[in-house]
């Protein structure tokens, strides 16, 4: 299948030359802001960028985001047993560390494990998502190593107007949302809330795992959020925004020498607050101020045999930002203040010797279109309490070859900052971890006509300090210490290839990716990633009916980070189609792992076999 997602791809590039695509078939502009900071045409941006539309998470019928992103280029996941349990994110083969999230541009993340806990942001909440793959620290500070995915909740604009869904599936799967949303006078709002109830799979498969317990381990959420934005006159606004998730999830956790097997439960919440203001003084200026408070709020409790214990983990982010677009016959300028104020609170014995931290930030960009070239300059430094001063940036230029191909280049450098675990966690923590650093260059080529997008870019990035926690070293004869370390340097190089459009009669939607992400000291494939992955989907529209599939497919991957724990490739195919029944009204339904293939996505951990959701939609057209 993987030979058959690329090939599709290069026969694309051969002949879209040829193709002349009908008015009908050319898509509206997609306006992204991740890529620069500032509104950009897709077409106008140099950087490796994709981007989830609402209509197409709504037709995609999947129940959760980690599924729709594991369809796009340059991502694989991993995910410890099924919906809402851990999942982590690759981009281009970096860590999962190194993929920063934002929600309406907030991090929501653990400062102690330095991800976000992306399986408990519903699908029902969002609006569109912007992927951009490569190293962007020089605008967005630390973590953005590999890439950033930033989620924007939804909101209000046009009429006033309710929405609804309801769906269920097998492994007793029941979704449901509701929202309204609008604008009254010179006063946007949108209110969303919705449920998920999943009975679930057994989190461990392998029943020789210490931690196998052949329970279904199900996983429950409720969120909500709401948008109120005050337009002062066509220049300045004031707004508030709120989202809540808030979530349990039964995992397996093990047995005693003389005791029986016993569970654990998580219960999460993640939460964000934010309060805006945005400003155009003049023609040439204008600015953002915004105040945030981002928590991810997590107590697991461990259910033994006579007590039940209770572990507390919570971060709490303020995070302050005033931006400036300024606009001059030189070019556009993006200048900045930024600041993040991080702390942890945990029982954890003995506690963890420090819990706060500090980043203070200053950032700076510009951008120029010119004839048939394009620049965009960035420069950033961030000034950690814990690890000093830090300063990367990035360059990046375009060149029109024809109306329809562009060629790019770029270079960039990024860092990681050590998690509080890595740093202080009892028996795994090493205080004297450094930051990582990595360098980045990668060109790339892109068509873009009517119907027709099709993008290949190879990539080169290198990692100093690479920080490898001792969970994914389990060999034997290793020399690894057991608390985490930084190896010499990774290196991450690979090709990415996709196409998005229309060929006889079908929407095509294609992705390849050939990638070598390594320990350069002994050439192991780096842990979970695989050498090659891609995924094909292939629709029909026919009056008021589509019809689609889906084939993703990946190499063999390794567990641990001295390749002695493999875990095989596979393909996996889906199915699902909607129906539109009146203008307000549609059904979807969707097949999940059709032909029931057994696969890993992390070691003894189980997946869903052969799932089928059916859902209803009420989305009013006016």
């Amino acid at each position: 299948m993987f030979r058959y997602s690329v090939g599709t791809i290069a026969l694309a590039s051969i002949f879209s030359t040829t193709i002349t695509a009908q008015a009908a078939d050319t898509r509206l502009e997609d306006i992204v802001v991740t890529a620069s900071r500032t509104e950009q045409k897709v077409t106008d941006v140099i950087g490796d960028v994709s981007v989830i539309t609402e209509d197409q998470i709504q037709k995609a019928g999947q129940t959760t985001l980690v599924e729709l992103l594991g369809m796009q280029p340059g991502i694989e996941i991993s995910s410890n047993g099924g919906v809402g349990k851990s999942s982590d994110i690759f981009i281009r083969g970096a860590n999962a560390t190194h993929t920063l999230i934002l929600v309406d541009g907030v991090r929501i993340s653990s400062a102690t494990t330095g991800v976000t806990a992306i399986q408990h942001i519903p699908l029902s909440q969002i609006e569109h998502v912007e992927i951009l793959r490569g190293p962007a620290s020089a605008m967005y500070g630390a973590d953005a190593v590999g890439g950033v995915i930033q989620i924007f909740t939804k909101s209000g604009k046009g009429s006033p107007k309710f929405n609804a869904s309801a769906g269920l599936g097998t492994y007793g799967t029941a979704i449901g949302d509701a929202g309204v949303s609008g604008r009254i006078s010179n006063t946007s709002y949108s209110l969303q809330g919705g449920m998920t109830h999943v009975n679930g799979i057994s989190t461990i498969k392998n029943k020789t795992n210490r931690a196998y317990n052949p329970d279904a381990d199900g996983y429950r959420n409720q969120n909500i959020s709401a948008k109120i934005t005050q337009h002062l006159d066509q220049d300045h606004e004031v707004g508030l925004s709120i989202l809540v998730s808030d979530s349990r999830s039964f995992n397996d956790s093990g047995r005693t020498i003389t005791a029986a097997r016993f569970d654990y439960f998580l219960e999460q919440t993640l939460s964000s607050y934010t309060l805006h203001s945005k400003n155009r003084f003049n023609q040439y200026w204008t600015s953002v101020l915004s105040i945030s408070r981002s928590i991810d709020d997590l107590t697991s409790y461990t259910k033994r045999p006579t007590f039940t214990t209770k572990d507390i983990i919570k971060t709490t982010q303020d995070q302050y930002l005033w931006q400036n677009n300024i606009t001059t016959p030189a070019g556009l300028f993006n200048l900045g203040i930024e600041r993040r104020e991080q702390e942890v609170e945990t029982n954890s014995m003995p506690p963890l010797p420090v819990t706060q931290r500090d980043i203070q930030s200053y950032l700076a960009g510009w951008q120029k279109n010119f004839d048939k070239n394009s620049f965009q300059i960035n420069l950033r430094n961030d000034d950690n309490s814990q690890f000093g001063s830090k300063a990367t940036g990035s360059i990046a230029y375009a060149y029109q070859l024809t109306p329809a191909w562009k060629a790019n280049a770029a270079f960039g450098t990024a860092f990681a900052a050590p998690t509080f675990n890595q740093l202080y966690y009892p028996n795994f923590g090493n205080a004297d971890l450094k930051p990582e650093k990595s360098r980045n260059k990668e060109i790339g080529i892109h068509y873009d006509k009517g119907a027709h997008r099709l993008g290949a870019t190879y990539y080169l990035n290198e990692v100093d300090d690479l920080i490898i926690n001792p969970t994914t070293s389990s060999s034997p004869t290793s020399n690894f210490t057991g608390v985490t370390q930084n190896i010499s340097e990774a290196r991450l190089s690979g090709l990415t290839l996709s196409y998005q459009g229309k060929l006889a009669g079908l929407d095509i939607r294609a992705n390849g990716d050939l990638q070598r992400p390594e320990d350069r000291e002994t050439g192991n494939l780096l842990p979970r990633r695989a050498r090659e992955h891609g995924t094909l989907a292939i629709s029909k529209r026919m009056a008021d009916w589509e019809i689609g599939s889906e084939i993703e497919s990946s190499g063999h991957r390794y567990n641990d980070a001295e390749n002695q724990v493999r875990m095989s490739g596979y393909t996996l195919v889906n199915l699902y189609t909607n129906y539109r029944i009146n203008d307000d009204w549609a059904l979807n339904a969707r097949v999940n792992n059709l032909f029931d293939r057994n696969y890993e996505l992390t070691k003894d951990y189980g997946t869903y076999g052969t799932n089928l959701f059916v859902s209803v939609r009420f989305t009013p057209s006016m």
